[in-house]
């Protein structure tokens, strides 16, 4: 019994599936057509009207291969890929222009503008493809986003400008008051603003093709009432002159086409043609970074890239119009369908036949209903990027959208693209110069380096502190950054309580300085001669120390000093202040001597018995990583720096210390093994107490072993609580 059912029920599956697919393709198949014709009624309009037949037959051979490719090969199932409104509106500015310029000469217009058509929408072919083929699409990501809005809202100006001029053919005048054309472009408005609300109010895709369908509905009811023939709504302007010219399709690079090209127009309309490809690229990412939410998965944005440059290539080479997947599109097919490939390819499979068999029974749609859909598309970018944008964003935002798209509007689109690009740059000096490159700023107080000092020492660091002003700094330095910095010593000086003398600079985490920059750091330098203060420059790449030197050298009364890191810089400035600030004391001379500072000397003498003497020389490692922790040490005299020693790479500094401190009593403590080296950097003399010596000591000498105890407790205390002040001061920093 299953084996009879499991065809049938496999039959149905196949039979639903194929029913959801058609219905989605015949829905945006409607929807499509309409735009199409709108887009090619934009863009060959005026005296390339008559072409109309010729035109489509391009323009719908273009899409339908578009659309197959797109369906085809797409990262995305149910990507739907069309020709899009925003290259349409700007191409169409360029048609205007060949129109004008090659005025009375009907063929030589049609030829001349499907070559700039051509042109645009194979170079935007081959960008898209280069882009997706070398991984450069984030690339795009770095134009601002209001300049990428003003872009878009002059976009929608451009297509509410067109649905209404190629309602008349003419640019606006006092003939639009005219009764006759009042109507004409009357009707178009209310129609495409009635669709605009009703869309934007009721938020169903089947809004749309519902509104037009009423419309021409409407249109021809009413034409019939009144008896008015076809010859009358033709001649008046209603409909399209079907019977203009032939609807075969004929390639732009045919012998009849090319030989009626002025290519010295399409060689001048070439600046104007280039923004349309890095505007199609911007829109595509955006179109696919919407389509992820959309599906809820990353998409891969190089593939779509080359996906839309082979369909560009390919639909261009047929005289297609420049296009990309659609979001709306796509939607609806993931809503109705499930995500479908074969919806697709269905779309394409309709638009070649449209392009074979339909195009005269197409064009006895209402011309106002192109006019209506173009509005309705301008009203829509518009409504987003000017109405919502002062809404949602800042007001300079708004600001750089409505500065570009006025000059859209007063001067053209290039204009507008040229004054996108000058404000992408203003936008990104303002926003970077406000961006801080400091990442933390604090005083000797609150900083200090890892050297270990002296009670007395420590005491005129602290008394002093305020003379040292360190500088932590990350990121790109330029001109608006560096002249910042340079601003803060200056107002980091006249606060201070005490005469600033070393201001310290890390820099790191500093990925560049441009020349501008470095113009700065000479006004710093020449600032420090002037009031006294030492610059010194830590952290300095290979890259970046060559340029600091130069200016040093041309600032030779500057003092400026350069160390390895910010530790070295600030362990040099902490000298300078004992060594001008507290007079100069001997060092102890014995272990007794070091230690009576935290301990009495009758304890200090209770524990010498348990410690052995070693002198190491410099270099010389006291404990290396991984060793094992059976020894801590004391030292009389001399230097030792803990530190860690990565594979590849120069040792980090963990602590200096001098007389008087402990080493390696943590590990010695906790039964660890190393993690850090300690080697001597002078001549030193330690005492060493083994663990087997401390056994000894518990057992035997309570009173040592507590005195031990109590000792490595304070030593500890001490450094938690120069730990705790560091990070707190970073905190607030």
């Amino acid at each position: 019994m299953h084996s009879q059912l499991a065809p049938s029920r496999s039959y149905r599956h196949y039979l639903a599936t194929l029913g959801s697919s058609l219905f989605t393709a015949l829905f945006i198949y409607f929807l499509e057509i309409i735009f199409v014709i709108s887009f090619a009624a934009l863009i060959y309009s005026g005296d390339l009207l008559a072409q109309m037949p010729r035109a489509l037959a391009l323009i719908l051979l273009g899409d339908a291969i578009m659309c197959a490719i797109t369906a085809l090969i797409s990262s995305n199932p149910g990507a739907i890929g069309v020709q899009q409104d925003t290259p349409g509106a700007m191409i169409s500015v360029v048609a205007a222009g060949v129109t004008v310029a090659l005025a009375g000469a009907p063929e030589m217009q049609f030829a001349t503008v499907a070559i700039n058509v051509m042109f645009t929408t194979m170079t935007t072919g081959l960008l898209l493809l280069a882009l997706g083929v070398f991984k450069l699409g984030a690339l795009v990501r770095f134009l601002p986003y209001p300049v990428m809005g003003g872009f878009l809202a002059g976009t929608g100006w451009l297509l509410v400008e067109g649905g209404l001029t190629m309602m008349l053919d003419a640019p606006l005048g006092l003939a639009w008051l005219q009764p006759d054309t009042l109507a004409l472009w009357g009707t178009a408005a209310v129609t495409g603003v009635l669709v605009f609300g009703a869309a934007r109010k009721l938020e169903n895709p089947a809004v749309i093709p519902v509104a037009l369908a009423l419309a021409i509905a409407l249109f021809y009811g009413y034409a019939w009432a009144a008896q008015v023939p076809l010859e009358a709504l033709r001649a008046a302007g209603w409909l399209l002159d079907s019977q203009a010219s032939g609807g075969a399709w004929q390639s732009p690079l045919s012998g009849d086409m090319l030989s009626q090209v002025d290519w010295g127009t399409v060689r001048n309309q070439i600046p104007a043609l280039l923004p349309v490809a890095i505007i199609c690229v911007i829109e595509l990412l955006l179109i696919s970074s919407s389509l992820e939410l959309v599906n809820k998965k990353d998409s891969d944005l190089n593939r779509e890239l080359m996906v839309a440059g082979v369909g560009n290539l390919a639909a261009g080479f047929m005289g297609g119009l420049t296009g990309y997947t659609d979001v709306s599109y796509s939607t609806l097919n993931k809503t109705l369908s499930g995500g479908r490939r074969l919806v697709g390819v269905m779309i394409a499979l309709m638009l070649g036949a449209t392009m074979f068999a339909g195009i005269t029974l197409i064009l006895f749609i209402p011309r106002f209903v192109f006019g209506a859909v173009l509005i309705y598309l301008g009203l829509v970018l518009l409504a987003e990027w000017v109405y919502e944008t002062w809404l949602r964003s800042s007001r300079l935002d708004f600001l750089v959208i409505i500065t570009i798209l006025a000059i859209i509007v007063t001067s053209g689109f290039l204009q507008g693209v040229i004054a996108g690009l000058i404000l992408a740059v203003i936008l990104f000096v303002v926003s970077y110069s406000r961006v801080s490159v400091i990442k933390f700023a604090l005083s000797g107080r609150e900083y200090r380096s890892r050297v270990t000092r002296e009670k007395h020492e420590q005491e005129v660091l602290e008394a002093h502190a305020d003379q040292l002003y360190i500088l932590k700094l990350e990121g790109f330095i330029f001109f608006g950054t560096a002249n910042g910095l340079l601003s803060k010593i200056r107002a980091q000086r006249q606060s201070a309580s005490a005469p600033l003398n070393y201001v310290v600079m890390d820099f790191s985490r500093v990925s560049g300085v441009d020349s501008t920059g470095m113009l700065s750091f000479a006004r710093m330098m020449q600032w420090s001669v002037e009031r006294g203060v030492e610059l010194v420059f830590t952290g300095l790449s290979d890259r970046l120390a060559p340029a600091f030197e130069r200016q040093r050298a041309l600032n030779p009364e500057a003092v400026v000093r350069f160390f390895p890191d910010l530790d070295h810089g600030i362990e040099w400035c902490e000298n300078e202040l004992i060594a001008a600030h507290a007079p100069q004391q001997p060092r102890a001379d014995s272990l007794i001597a070091a230690l009576e500072e935290y301990m009495k000397r009758d304890a200090v003498r209770k524990l010498l018995p348990y410690l052995k003497r070693r002198e190491f020389a410099p270099g010389e490692y006291l404990i290396k990583v991984g060793d094992a922790p059976d020894f801590m040490y004391f030292i009389e005299s001399g230097q030792v720096t803990a530190q860690l020693e990565p594979a590849n790479g120069k040792p980090v500094r963990l602590e200096t210390m001098q007389g008087g401190r402990t080493v390696g009593e943590l590990g010695f403590y906790l039964g660890a093994r190393r993690t850090a080296s300690v080697v001597a950097d002078q001549p030193s003399v330690v005492y060493v107490l083994s663990v087997d010596d401390l056994r000894i000591m518990e057992s035997s000498d309570q009173e040592a072993a507590s005195i031990l105890h109590r000792t490595i407790l304070h030593l500890q205390n001490e450094r938690v609580a120069h730990l705790t002040r560091t990070v707190g001061a970073l905190e607030r920093a």
